[in-house]
C-alpha cells in the first residue's frame, strides 16, 4: 500500500486543451496499419494522497476495505495534456453515489506516468500534487457537506464531477452529472461562479434536471427530473477556438426512446448557452457515453460503451464524430474498438494470474472509461475509471488499478 503526500498545486499551465497542436508522434512511432498500443502506463489501485481518512459509508470490494488512509487518488472521470509530460486528471465524485461520498473531497491531481513503449520505460505514474476544488466566496446556493467551514472544501456529496476543459485564462470548467451544472474554477480550484444549471432546449425558460438535483431537493423552484440518474454531464468538449463548450449527456433523457444523447451549445466569453444542440444517437449494443473532445471546432471523439467488464466481447469504442445543424444528430463512424488493439510490443508487462486482454490483442475491458486526450493527429491517450475498489475488470479477482493507454491511429485524424 502507498501513501503519498502533497501540497495545494500552484501550476504554470503549459497546455491549454486536450488537444495538442504538435504533430510529432509521440514516441515517433512507425506507420501502424491498425489501431495500435504504443504506451502503457498503471497507476497503482491503492495510491492515497494527504487529507482526511475516507471511506466511512461504503463496505470496501476486492480486498480493499475502510476506512482509507487519506484520500484515494483514484477514479479518473477527466484528463488534459500539459506541455511538459504531465497531465491533470480529475477524479470522480467517490465512491460510487451522492449518499457514500460525504468524506471523499473533489480534486484534480497533476500524474507524469513513464510510459512503456517498445524501447524505455517502467509503466508507473508519479502523482504529483493536487488541487482542491472550493467555494470560500458561497457561491453555491444550496447547502454543501463543509457548509460553514471557512475553505467551503467540495466533496461527493455535492457535486459527481465527470469532465473537464482548461480555458486561456487557466481556469477550469467541469461537467457535474447531479445537476447537472456547469462549475467554473479559477486555476487554484476556487468556484469563480455559481453553479450554472442546463436549459430545456425544447421548452424555453425551464431547466433540464436530475433526480439528485439539489435545488430539487431543497425545494428551490422544483422541476420535474428529465435527465436520469447518473445521466447527467459525462462528455464535455472544447472547441479548438476556445470559444464554446459542447456538454454531452451520459444517457438519453428520462422518456427518450431513440437512444439519442444530448449535446448543448455553451459560449464561454457570455457565459450562458447558445440555444443551439445536437444529438448524438447510441449504437444498439452501448447504454452510454464515456467522454467527448473535440479536435476542430466541428470533428471530435466521444468514447461510447457498454455497462459490462471483464469481458473480451465487450463493446467499448472511440467514436468519430461530426457536428452538423443545431437539433439535428451528429455524424458518427467508428474509429476505435478498445477491444481489440493490436499490441506487438507486449506492453502490459507482466500478466498475472486472471489478467484479460493483455498479450497480442490487447483490450480496455473496463465498465467505465471515461478519458480520452487528442495528443496529435495519429495518437491518443484513453484512461479508466477504476470505480476505487468496486471494478475488476482487467482481472476478475483483483480491483482495477488506473490504465493509461496510448493509441497509434493508421490514419491521420486532421
Amino acid at each position: 500500500m502507498k501513501k503519498l503526500t502533497y501540497s495545494l498545486l500552484t501550476l504554470v499551465i503549459l497546455g491549454l486543451t486536450a488537444c495538442n497542436d504538435d504533430d510529432n508522434d509521440v514516441h515517433n512511432e512507425p506507420t501502424v496499419t491498425v489501431p495500435t498500443l504504443v504506451s502503457f502506463a498503471r497507476l497503482d489501485v491503492e495510491t492515497y494522497a494527504s487529507g482526511p481518512n475516507s471511506g466511512s459509508f461504503v463496505k470496501g470490494a476486492n480486498g480493499i476495505f475502510p476506512p482509507f488512509k487519506g484520500q484515494p487518488v483514484q477514479g479518473f472521470s477527466g484528463a488534459l495534456k500539459n506541455g511538459d509530460g504531465t497531465y491533470m486528471v480529475m477524479a470522480d465524485n467517490g465512491f460510487g453515489t451522492q449518499d457514500n461520498s460525504s468524506d471523499f473531497l473533489l480534486r484534480i491531481y497533476q500524474i507524469k506516468p513513464d510510459f512503456r513503449t517498445q524501447t524505455t520505460g517502467s509503466a508507473k505514474v508519479q502523482v504529483m500534487s493536487f488541487i482542491q476544488l472550493r467555494d470560500p466566496n458561497k457561491l453555491i446556493p444550496f447547502d454543501i457537506i463543509n457548509q460553514n467551514t471557512t475553505d467551503r472544501l467540495l466533496t461527493g456529496a455535492d457535486f459527481d464531477p465527470e469532465s473537464i476543459q482548461r480555458t486561456e485564462d487557466g481556469s477550469y470548467w467541469i461537467g457535474d452529472e447531479f445537476g447537472p451544472y456547469l462549475l467554473h474554477f479559477d486555476k487554484d480550484g476556487v468556484l469563480i461562479d455559481a453553479p450554472i444549471s442546463l436549459p430545456n432546449p425544447l421548452k424555453k425558460g425551464t431547466e433540464l434536471r436530475s433526480p439528485q438535483n439539489q435545488l430539487n431537493k431543497a425545494n428551490i423552484n422544483y422541476v420535474e427530473p428529465l435527465t436520469q440518474q447518473s445521466g447527467g454531464f459525462e462528455g464535455m468538449a472544447l472547441s479548438k477556438d476556445g470559444q464554446y463548450l459542447y456538454s454531452l449527456l451520459e444517457k438519453p433523457l428520462i422518456g427518450e426512446t431513440n437512444k439519442q444523447l444530448l449535446i448543448s451549445q455553451f459560449d464561454i466569453k457570455k457565459k450562458a448557452y447558445t440555444g443551439k444542440y445536437y444529438y448524438f444517437t447510441l449504437n444498439d449494443q452501448a447504454t452510454n457515453i464515456g467522454d467527448f473532445q473535440l479536435f476542430d471546432d466541428k470533428s471530435g471523439i466521444i468514447i461510447e460503451r457498454d455497462p459490462s467488464q471483464n469481458k473480451l466481447d465487450a463493446y467499448k469504442k472511440l467514436i468519430k464524430i461530426e457536428l452538423g445543424e443545431s437539433g439535428q444528430a451528429v455524424k458518427r463512424s467508428d474509429l476505435v474498438d478498445l477491444m481489440n488493439i493490436a499490441n506487438p510490443h507486449h506492453l502490459y508487462g507482466t500478466i498475472r494470474d486472471g489478467d484479460i486482454g493483455t498479450e497480442k490483442n490487447f483490450a480496455f475491458p473496463f465498465e467505465t472509461i471515461e478519458d480520452v486526450i487528442i495528443e496529435n493527429s495519429t495518437t491518443l491517450t484513453v484512461l479508466n475509471d477504476n470505480n476505487f475498489p468496486g471494478s475488476s475488470g482487467r482481472n476478475g479477482k483483483r480491483a482495477d488499478d488506473n490504465e493509461i493507454i496510448q493509441i497509434k491511429l493508421p490514419q491521420a485524424l486532421y
